[in-house]
Formats: structure tokens, sequence, C-alpha cells
């Protein structure tokens, strides 16, 4: 099968890059043949210390499949305490990042089938997946309506003794069939709330985020696709986006 992926991120405005807390794998744009590809999205929350660096390792650790979550907290407490803190950060720190987290594993169908293949989703919190064929709505999990999200979402700790990830209560799993040019979104909690309210008003987002490009690709006309920056951008100040870091990551699939 023939995967492409690209990302999208903006931090919230009045941020800079370094404010970032999302995380989204593979980081660098794919078009590569595979039999199986695996890619994931991770919102870490503010309120808690080092939540940046806890969402990259969930999605690294997600996409080499064999890395468990207590090795992934080890490597957060590493990094949290290798330097010496703030007082207020010590506090913190004890009590541990917390992140959101949508994983997407796709596989070729075996020869013998039709074209396409399989594909399973594992989530836990707020971020979401959709699955999208003909600018049609396929999917959608593990929030499947605008008005559900809340300022309490089931995350992943990396407290040792909280280990949410393994808890089936709190871990979604879907999984479906795909075929040829179908279109897969990972996005962070904000975005993926107001796609779902555009979709629940009759609005297709689709086009224009298939067709998104990055504000440093130099277009020569107007009506080529704009750039995930100025879309986010006026959908913050006029469309009813919240103000928080926002992470879309695209794959097709041929």
């Amino acid at each position: 099968m023939w995967i492409c992926t690209q990302a999208f991120h903006v931090p919230k405005r009045g941020n800079v890059e370094s404010e970032y807390e999302d995380a989204y794998f593979p980081q660098q744009m794919c078009r590569r043949d595979l039999s199986e590809f695996h890619c994931a999205v991770a919102d870490g929350a503010s309120e808690s210390a080092f939540s940046g660096e806890w969402a990259r390792l969930l999605v690294r650790g997600y996409c080499h499949q064999r890395v468990t979550v207590e090795r992934l907290q080890r490597c957060w407490l590493r990094l949290a305490t290798r330097r010496p803190v703030p007082w207020y950060l010590e506090a913190k720190i004890r009590r541990g990042a917390y992140a959101a987290l949508v994983g997407l594993s796709i596989r070729e169908g075996r020869s013998s089938e039709p074209l396409g293949g399989s594909w399973e989703v594992e989530a836990v919190g707020d971020s979401c997946f959709f699955h999208v064929r003909d600018n049609e709505l396929l999917t959608v999990a593990p929030i499947s309506k605008s008005d559900e999200f809340d300022n309490s979402p089931h995350l992943i700790s990396t407290d040792a003794s909280a280990s949410f990830g393994l808890d089936e209560s709190r871990l979604t799993v879907v999984s479906g069939e795909w075929q040829p040019r179908d279109a897969f979104y990972l996005l962070t909690d904000a975005l993926a709330q107001w796609i779902l309210a555009e979709h629940e008003a009759g609005r297709s987002p689709w086009p224009l985020f298939r067709r998104l490009r990055h504000a440093d690709d130099h277009c020569g006309s107007s009506a080529e696709p704009r750039s995930f920056e100025t879309v986010v951008a006026e959908l913050r100040e006029n469309g009813g986006l919240h103000n928080d870091d926002t992470t879309l990551l695209r794959v097709e699939v041929a």
C-alpha cells in the first residue's frame, strides 16, 4: 500500500513554538510503499509539568509498538529530573504529566483479497480520529459529538500507579477497512470539536483539509491551497475555534 502523510501544527495564539505541547509522529512528511504503518497524535495537558515531553514520548512509543507505558513513564521521569528546577515545578513533577493520545495502525490486505486493507485506532482522551472517503465522514472516535468535549477528559499519566492508558475502561479501540484514496485525520481536541460542529451543521471541511499546505510552502497563485496557519488563525478569530495548541496529521492511503 502507498502511504502519504503530512502534519500541521500551530501553538496557542500568543505562545511561541517552544511552548507548543502537542506532539505527532511521524514528524516528517512520509511517502512510502509499506505493508504496515503506525502514526499518532498526542495533546499534553497544559496544567501539568513537562507535558509536551510526555506527549512526544507517547507518540513515539505508540509508533514503535513494542515500548510499554511503564518504560515511557521512566523515560519521562529522567527527563523531568535531569536538571534542577524551581520549587514550584518540583511539586508539579511529583504530580506528573498527562496527555491525550490517538494512534492509528494501517495494514495492507492479503494479496488474495481486493485492493484495500484494515485499520485500527486506539485512543485515550479527546484527541480524535476521522476516516473520510470521497469527502464523506465514515468513522470518528473516540468522541462523536461536538458537545461531548469537556475540561476533564481521561488522560494517560506519567504516574506509574495510575497507568490510565492500560485501563480498558479509558481506552477506546475501533477498527475498520480502508479502500484506495481514503483519508485519515488525527486531530487534537480544539480542531476535532470544530470539525464535528461543522459536520453536525451539514458543512464539509474535508476539501479544505485535504489540500492544506504550510505557510512556508511558496505558492504562485491565490487559487492554490491555503496554509494551515492562516486557516487556524481565521477560525480562531471568526469561526469559533478554541485558542489551543492545534494539530492535524493527514494520512492518505492507496
